[in-house]
């Protein structure tokens, strides 16, 4: 696996959105502002065909639509989207919202395909979803993705909950939320990543939606186990 930081930040600082991506052709999370920032980091987004949708705020799919126009330009064609399962009416709408004279012709030329199960398989990873407690947002999920010996989980957006435990001591890796210092009812904090780096030794736990004052904080922590990352790193780099 081919990991690549796109954003690793919360919405309101310099960082880019929480974004990743996987072997340059599986994204993870579309926040407003997506494709422009692929862009900026060389990344070829005629190459992505399949986007997995943590939950649907707008920092988490909004350039949805510019994706979808841009695809519709290629000679592919395809495109997998997986997320719940009102997700589909929710992307259309934004899609006519944003490009009303396009919408109707973009989304008759692509071939799209949702997937809103919980266990399926991209290229050859087997992933499966796992639902998460992001405060009044239901449904959230997490994704974990499995190869071989490797297994590297994305929390989305989550409080710390049960499954991020269950995530935590199967994972390799674990793209964690780590939004504030001190975690609530919707995101994570600096405390409970701490808990889990202790308590989970064999998982590497690299913090994502942060915010300015969360970064210096987590910078300051050394626990060999937890990597606080920047935009356009590529922290995984597996064959």
């Amino acid at each position: 696996m081919k990991l690549k930081v796109i954003g690793c930040g919360g919405m309101w600082n310099k960082e880019f959105s929480a974004c990743y991506l996987i072997d340059d052709c599986i994204l993870i999370d579309i926040p407003n502002g997506c494709c422009k920032q692929l862009l900026l980091q060389n990344n070829n987004i005629s190459k992505i065909n399949d986007v997995l949708i943590t939950h649907f705020h707008a920092d988490h799919y909004f350039d949805m639509p510019f994706y979808l126009l841009e695809k519709s330009k290629n000679e592919s064609s395809d495109v997998n989207i997986y997320c719940s399962k009102n997700g589909k009416n929710k992307i259309e709408k934004l899609f006519k919202l944003g490009f009303p004279s396009a919408s109707k012709e973009v989304l008759k030329k692509l071939n799209i395909k949702y997937e809103f199960g919980n266990n399926f398989k991209i290229n050859d990873y087997e992933v499966f979803k796992v639902k998460v407690d992001h405060g009044n947002l239901k449904p959230a999920y997490g994704y974990v993705f499995k190869k071989d010996s490797l297994t590297v989980g994305f929390t989305g957006d989550t409080a710390y909950c049960t499954n991020v435990d269950y995530m935590a001591s199967i994972c390799d890796y674990l793209i964690c939320d780590c939004s504030f210092i001190l975690g609530n009812n919707a995101h994570m904090g600096i405390n409970n990543i701490k808990i889990l780096a202790e308590k989970y030794p064999k998982c590497k736990f690299i913090t994502s939606h942060m915010f300015e004052n969360t970064i210096k904080e987590m910078e300051k922590i050394k626990l060999k186990n937890i990597i606080v990352p920047c935009d356009g790193k590529i922290i995984i780099k597996e064959k």
